[in-house]
């Protein structure tokens, strides 16, 4: 269990590396994009398309790491008051239901992605093909669904935690 988890932190360590990365070229375009614009009257081609699926990339590959450290929106009123079992079996289910949602989508990228590909569906202005964004995307929920279900076995191995 030990090695599986520490997997996912290096595995969700290096896409939020490629989160920053994707943030890093998404911040230089964006000013590239608007100095040219207005000092030059030369603005980047297809800067929007570019920015969607770089944006794209920074929420999907950002989003492990930001589950794993709890980083997340999490609405605690009230947890304080529920007594012990309650809460429990709150979080089961909230684990439950978060784990169910995750394969939802991944399992929906992946299809969608098909799609996309057959169809050859492209961005508007520079015509980049979409289906690697929505693949990355699934790959990236990946490690997300992994650590969602390592937590869930967590809870039940070690009701106190």
């Amino acid at each position: 269990m030990k090695k599986i988890e520490s997997l996912m932190d290096r595995i969700s360590y290096g896409f939020e590396l490629i989160a920053l990365m994707a943030l890093t070229v998404m911040l230089i375009l964006v000013t590239v994009d608007i100095l040219g614009g207005k000092m030059f009257s030369r603005p980047v081609p297809g800067a929007m398309d570019l920015t969607s699926l770089l944006s794209l990339l920074v929420i999907g590959f950002a989003m492990p790491r930001s589950y794993q450290m709890g980083r997340h929106i999490k609405v605690d009123f009230g947890v304080s008051l529920m007594p012990k079992p309650v809460l429990r079996v709150t979080r089961f289910l909230s684990l439950c239901l978060c784990g169910l949602f995750f394969a939802f989508i991944i399992w929906q990228m992946f299809l969608y992605s098909g799609d996309l590909l057959e169809y050859g569906e492209k961005s508007l202005t520079v015509k980049i093909a979409l289906y690697p964004f929505g693949y990355a995307l699934a790959v990236a929920f990946l490690p997300l669904l992994v650590i969602v279900l390592l937590q869930l076995i967590n809870h039940c191995i070690r009701p106190g935690e």
